[in-house]
């Protein structure tokens, strides 16, 4: 689909707080879901009439869901700058936790208290590091021989949204956020064990890095094992 070109808005934009926000762990009703992974797809501002040329249907239904996006905070409206009479055209973006919902694995949220336990309990062990990384490994080497072995792609299933940038990849949501803040060393070690795995080029997992989000930045060499 391509991107609308001419628009003014402003990007939504997060909080500093010294890390990601939280992913949330419910999801758009199955239709706008559907609305929401093309707004995703468009990479970029979006008017009802793109959306509605990709999807196919009455523009009423794509327009309805949209609705529901932006008031159950999935998605942002702004007006397109004006070009000739008439009045402008309304676009759409998605939000932090929207992308997070588009890419998201929808069966991920079930798992969410199991690694939550999980993590618990490597806290008390007598390597909290160690064990942290050797659980994320061997999650990543089940996600690799399931078919995922794009960094991107598995840390968008896995729920962190994540976002190209200058360093490498933000995450932008993390879906064990107060875990993390918890247990951060064993957390986080599961999950820079679940990038050790999925990639041969080495990355190391900066925990809340950013103002808004964690770092995965790429280094020289390949991974530790």
């Amino acid at each position: 689909m391509t991107s609308c070109k001419n628009y003014q808005y402003t990007r939504p934009v997060t909080t500093p707080s010294g890390g990601p926000q939280p992913a949330r762990t419910d999801r758009p009703r199955e239709a706008a879901l559907r609305v929401l992974r093309e707004l995703v797809a468009a990479d970029g501002p979006a008017t009802l009439a793109m959306l509605t040329q990709s999807l196919g249907g009455h523009p009423n239904t794509t327009r309805m869901q949209l609705e529901h996006l932006v008031a159950d905070g999935w998605a942002t409206q702004f007006s397109e700058q004006p070009v000739g009479r008439g009045r402008p055209a309304k676009a759409y973006l998605p939000t932090v936790v929207g992308r997070q919902a588009a890419l998201q694995d929808p069966d991920l949220s079930d798992q969410v208290a199991l690694l939550e336990a999980v993590a618990e309990h490597l806290s008390q062990s007598s390597d909290p590091r160690g064990a942290a990384l050797a659980v994320g490994r061997g999650w990543g080497r089940r996600l690799a021989a399931a078919g995922s072995d794009e960094l991107t792609q598995v840390l968008g299933a896995q729920g962190f949204t994540p976002e190209p940038v200058t360093d490498g990849i933000a995450l932008r949501t993390c879906p064990l956020l107060a875990s993390a803040q918890s247990w951060p060393t064993v957390v986080c070690g599961i999950h820079q064990g679940l990038v050790d795995e999925i990639t041969r080029d080495q990355w190391l997992v900066e925990p809340f890095a950013l103002p808004a989000g964690c770092l995965v930045r790429r280094t020289n060499g390949p991974a530790h094992r």
